[in-house]
């Protein structure tokens, strides 16, 4: 199915084109440009952001906002828990957060709190400390077939 070639603005009623424009990004007193594929409306300015355009902008955002708050952005956080050696959901367990905490804060969806960030800034420069807050899980005993010993 091909796409139409323009749309009415839902603003305006001018006609919407797809196609990929500068998008200014402004997060408190910064701001920053990313091409972004969209409908753009060429009487109003109006932009109609979906799919994977969304989440590249949505992220894009995330890492403006990290850059001006001194935070770790969603790859920073990535890079430090693989080299923590954990999963998504244990660095979640482990460090706070909940078991879904890591994949909002790597997809760019959620920010990285300034707690969260230093306590990630630490464990980079010092991955040997998390044994200090996450001792390893214990083996799960060998299972046996239910049955017990006379």
């Amino acid at each position: 199915m091909s796409r139409p070639k323009t749309q009415p603005c839902p603003e305006c009623g001018g006609a919407m084109h797809y196609e990929r424009r500068a998008d200014l990004l402004i997060y408190k007193d910064q701001e920053r440009i990313c091409k972004t594929l969209a409908w753009w409306c060429s009487r109003c300015g109006e932009a109609i952001f979906a799919g994977k355009a969304l989440l590249a902008r949505d992220r894009a955002f995330q890492q403006l906002k990290a850059d001006v708050d001194q935070v770790l952005g969603p790859d920073d956080v990535a890079q430090v828990r693989e080299k923590l050696r954990l999963s998504q959901r244990r660095a979640g367990e482990v460090l706070g957060g909940g078991p879904r905490a890591f994949q909002k804060y790597e997809s760019g969806k959620q920010a990285v709190s300034v707690p969260m960030s230093n306590l990630l800034r630490l464990l980079a420069r010092d991955p040997s400390r998390l044994r200090e807050i996450a001792p390893a899980r214990p083996k799960a005993p060998a299972s046996h077939s239910g049955y017990r010993a006379a």
